[in-house]
């Protein structure tokens, strides 16, 4: 603010504010000259809000309000008492903010809190705020140890995530003292019972584990301890953890054992038992090696006598089998012929018969016709017969004759023999 005398512009786009000397004040919006005159002119800053940007103005009577960007306002010094520019709240889709909301007059006011998923941009009203986590913390210098109350945001993951830890000196039965190296899977699932049962989830997760570390280890002997160490990755193991996330909204999925580390004595005892019992290991393997070596070579020997055998006896089955196949194959042969020669006999006496049989029906429809003439067939008969060379009659003897015996007549052309029986 500057005391003039005369002329001021205010320039297009521009506001000013003037007090006369009495103190009140009047806005002038350019483009405009002005008289001053015993006068003080102040021009007035801007404040301008992008589409991801919003304004918080301060009144001078205590209300404030905010105003979604894009937008822009002067801060008028009777009015405003400060105007801030602050960025929109953006949330990814595995992102989540706790807001809380007062209603009421002054006297009674209730508030009430609500949760805004992502994805989204997120403008609070005048009445709302956001709540700030404040939990442990992975330690700059060491990602496998954590410190209180060093991760303060406002904006929850949602999505599963995981995180390394140490559990340090933690004594055996047998006053062994050793560091467990975890790694713990763990995912939100109900915000609302996480903030009204815990503060800082982490922590709790951290606690849980190391009492059920300790409780682990402190009922075991370092030798126990080493044989059995895989078991930390079940969740069994684990009871004081699993029963904190059941009432706090935090899933533990799952618990890695990474490994553990002991005190330079106790490791150097354990790892000189180790090398001698690897030792014994190693010569007790070696000697079962070298028996089961000889009874490989024993069996192998026994089924290769077997397989000579068995090749042998598969020869002579072959063999066997290709004579007996031969033999069959021979006899098929000569039925084979036999069936032939039967059958072409067969189909030659047929047609002997066939032939006979035309030539009998022929003869027999040749005499048919003849008799149908009126021939006389037994005379034509005769005719047709041919006449023999020599004729032969038995003729039995006389009559009356004691002891008759027969006389057998030979009539060889035109002389006759009698001959007497």
């Amino acid at each position: 603010m500057k005391k003039k005398y005369g002329y001021a512009i205010v320039n297009s786009g521009e506001k000013a504010i003037v007090y006369n000397l009495e103190g009140q004040a009047r806005l002038v919006d350019g483009p405009q000259r002005i008289f001053l005159w015993r006068e003080k002119i102040e021009m007035l800053k801007r404040f301008t809000a992008s589409q991801s940007e919003y304004l918080i103005v301060k009144f001078r009577d205590g209300r404030v309000e905010h105003f979604n960007g894009p937008c822009s306002m002067f801060r008028v010094p009777t009015l405003h008492d400060t105007i801030r520019v602050r960025k929109a709240i953006t949330l990814d889709a595995h992102e989540a903010i706790v807001v809380y909301r007062h209603n009421g007059d002054a006297s009674e006011r209730t508030v009430e809190r609500h949760l805004i998923y992502g994805p989204k941009m997120v403008v609070p009203k005048s009445n709302e705020w956001l709540h700030t986590f404040c939990w442990h913390g992975v330690d700059p210098e060491n990602k496998t140890r954590y410190i209180a109350a060093s991760n303060k945001f406002t904006k929850l993951r949602l999505v599963p995530d995981q995180f390394y830890y140490n559990v340090d000196e933690i004594r055996t039965s047998d006053n062994g003292l050793v560091r467990v190296k975890l790694m713990i899977f763990h995912e939100i699932h109900d915000v609302n019972a996480m903030i009204s049962a815990t503060d800082d989830p982490i922590g709790d997760i951290i606690s849980c584990i190391c009492a059920d570390v300790t409780s682990f280890t402190a009922s075991r002997t370092y030798a126990d301890f080493v044989e059995s160490s895989a078991e930390l990755n079940d969740l069994g193991n684990y009871p004081h953890l699993t029963t904190m996330c059941k009432a706090s909204g935090i899933r533990v999925t799952k618990v890695v054992f990474r490994g553990y580390f002991a005190a330079p004595t106790i490791q150097s005892c354990h790892d000189e038992a180790i090398d001698k019992r690897t030792g014994l290991q190693l010569k007790f393997e070696k000697e079962q090696q070298s028996q089961e070596m000889q009874d490989r070579e024993l069996s192998s020997e026994r089924e290769r006598i077997a397989r000579a055998h068995q090749l042998e006896i598969d020869q002579l089955k072959q063999k066997q089998k290709l004579e007996s196949t031969q033999e069959k194959h021979r006899l098929a042969l000569e039925a084979r012929k036999e069936t032939d020669d039967l059958e072409r006999k067969n189909a030659d006496r047929a047609a002997q018969l066939a032939h006979a049989k035309a030539k009998m029906d022929h003869t027999i429809a040749h005499y048919e016709q003849l008799r149908s003439l009126g021939v006389d067939l037994t005379q034509y008969i005769l005719n047709e017969a041919a006449i023999p060379e020599k004729v032969t009659k038995i003729v039995s003897g006389k009559e009356g004759r004691a002891n008759p015996s027969p006389n057998i007549h030979f009539h060889m052309g035109s002389s006759n023999h009698n001959v007497a029986l």
